[in-house]
């Protein structure tokens, strides 16, 4: 009823079937990948622009202003997308990225050096006190008054205009993504439609 060599027929239409199906799995697995990650750079595209506009609104660069990019997610995922954007798409979301990770590398600086100048103050402060041991109680608690009172309005927190400056300067840069058409294929790609 079937031929000699039907039991290698059927182990080849195995294989292959079995094959494509891992193809398949491979296939769809990769699909998702890409969404997901086109998700979340979306995400970090948002996040970082209201970032952006909240400083340009406010006009004012400081230590307590949010992070612009906490993780670049970019730079993980921009292979995925590399058959899907243009040159010119690749080239304004890495430029945005860039000035996204050295506006917070400014910012990070920036808060290192606050914390730094506080330190230095209480450290002063803590020195000018500790030649007060020996006074009486009375004269004492008027002596720490003054010496807290003229550190703390007299001696102002160093600022340095480098980090700012540097910020500053990748805000002009960096170009608003949510314009162009590599945004716009990026919200296919997640289906954020």
């Amino acid at each position: 009823m079937f031929p000699n060599n039907f039991p290698e027929y059927l182990n080849a239409a195995v294989t292959f079937i079995v094959g494509l199906i891992a193809f398949a799995i491979y296939w769809l697995q990769k699909l998702h990948e890409r969404q997901n990650a086109a998700t979340i750079v979306l995400a970090d595209i948002r996040h970082a622009e209201q970032v952006v506009l909240t400083i340009l609104e406010r006009r004012q660069i400081d230590v307590w202003m949010k992070d612009v990019l906490k993780e670049n997610n970019w730079s993980r995922y921009k292979h995925l997308f590399a058959r899907v954007f243009s040159s010119d798409d690749l080239s304004a979301f890495n430029r945005f990225f860039d000035s996204c990770t050295e506006m917070s590398d400014a910012r990070r600086r920036m808060r290192e050096l606050h914390y730094a100048a506080l330190d230095e103050k209480c450290r002063i402060m803590q020195q000018q006190l500790s030649t007060l041991d020996e006074l009486p109680a009375m004269e004492l608690d008027e002596k720490v008054n003054n010496i807290v009172n003229r550190i703390n309005r007299n001696l102002p927190l160093f600022t340095p205009d480098e980090p700012k400056e540097r910020l500053f300067l990748n805000l002009q840069q960096m170009g608003r993504l949510s314009n162009t058409t590599g945004f716009e294929k990026l919200k296919k790609l997640a289906k954020d439609i």
